[in-house]
């Protein structure tokens, strides 16, 4: 065996305690859905591939940990698409921005999309 640090990503909790599992179906929220039928129409048509949306969420880092299932979900779909190249950053901000100016979101930054901490 080697005397290396094995650099273990935040799937691989081979052997730690991973503490208690909530099995109680919470449903979806609004969003939620969307996001998850997103997913699914991208992969059914061959856009992003499961095992792709599995690395970019690895991918993700300590952030891993701090998201919710669905927003590590989405952030990794859309860094990989950005990656694939199939829109930019500035495209992206945008139609957000357009999206958030057609619903009159106040207070919501353009710079992330991504809410900071855990939980629901």
């Amino acid at each position: 065996m080697s005397d290396k640090p094995v650099n273990k990503g935040p799937h691989d909790m081979g052997g730690e305690a991973a503490g208690p599992v909530d099995t109680t179906d919470h449903g979806m929220k609004f969003w939620e859905k969307q996001a998850n039928a997103l997913r699914n129409t991208l992969t059914l048509k061959k856009i992003v591939r499961v095992d792709e949306l599995r690395r970019a969420a690895e991918d993700l880092g300590d952030q891993y940990y701090k998201l919710a299932y669905f927003e590590r979900t989405t952030t990794a779909l859309r860094n990989l698409l950005l990656e694939k190249g199939h829109f930019t950053e500035a495209e992206l901000a945008a139609k957000m921005a357009q999206v958030r100016a057609r619903f009159d979101v106040p207070g919501t930054s353009p710079q992330s999309s991504v809410r900071k901490g855990a939980g629901r």
